[in-house]
């Protein structure tokens, strides 16, 4: 493998990205953390999905981590730029967890992976609490009003479109508005796997996960033999 620090081109900024390249990729995959967290947190999914065959293109949001912009309400370019870059190596998925699950399903990307994706709305006051005391600490600027007031902006997908190309993942111990919009979703026909003995905070370090990923992404782009 072969891992690379980037800077990759935005309007007038650049997305901060660590790229795993295996020796024959096959595609890409763009991989978003969510509120609160970083590129780094996603490395260990990066290593996987790279071990599968892609380009793993893990990146931190504005805002966040190396990112020299705050956060606003035009997030969702930076997974845009790094969507238009990682077109260099083939088709391209997008992988995010939480907020960035949420960010991946708008996202134009080919295939798209949601890891207990932010799609319901409003959030409880006991998960908007939790947040502000445990993740807005993270993030430039740190008020939780910020966020919140950008979640609720972001369009509601429409489970109806594009179902072959996707794959929605939660954990068994997740935050409940987030477990009951993926059972909605499931009952849309998007397909939805409850990841066993995880939690919101821990799911896309979990083995199940790693699993599911890789056997999704050889579905899509094939085993390479």
């Amino acid at each position: 493998m072969d891992i690379e620090h980037r800077f990759l081109p935005g309007d007038g900024y650049k997305v901060p990205a660590i790229l795993i390249q295996p020796a024959d990729p096959r595609g890409a995959a763009v991989i978003v953390h969510g509120y609160g967290g970083n590129k780094e947190e996603q490395l260990g999914l990066g290593w996987r999905v790279a071990e599968a065959g892609l380009v793993a293109c893990v990146i931190d949001l504005r805002g966040h981590g190396e990112h020299s912009l705050p956060l606003d309400g035009e997030v969702g370019a930076d997974l845009d730029a790094a969507i238009r870059f990682c077109r260099l190596f083939g088709k391209v998925a997008a992988i995010g967890h939480s907020f960035g699950g949420h960010l991946a399903l708008l996202s134009k990307a080919d295939y798209r992976i949601a890891i207990s994706p932010a799609v319901n709305r409003p959030l409880s006051e006991h998960t908007q609490a939790t947040l502000k005391t445990k993740r807005s600490y993270r993030v430039r600027p740190s008020e939780f009003a910020v966020v919140l007031a950008i979640h609720d902006k972001l369009p509601i997908w429409d489970p109806t479109q594009e179902i072959e190309n996707t794959l929605i993942l939660f954990a068994e111990w997740d935050i409940p508005e987030i477990s009951s919009g993926c059972i909605t979703l499931k009952n849309a026909g998007t397909r939805v796997v409850q990841i066993p003995k995880s939690t919101h905070s821990d799911i896309f370090l979990v083995e199940q996960t790693f699993a599911d990923v890789r056997n999704q992404i050889l579905k899509w782009y094939g085993n390479g033999e």
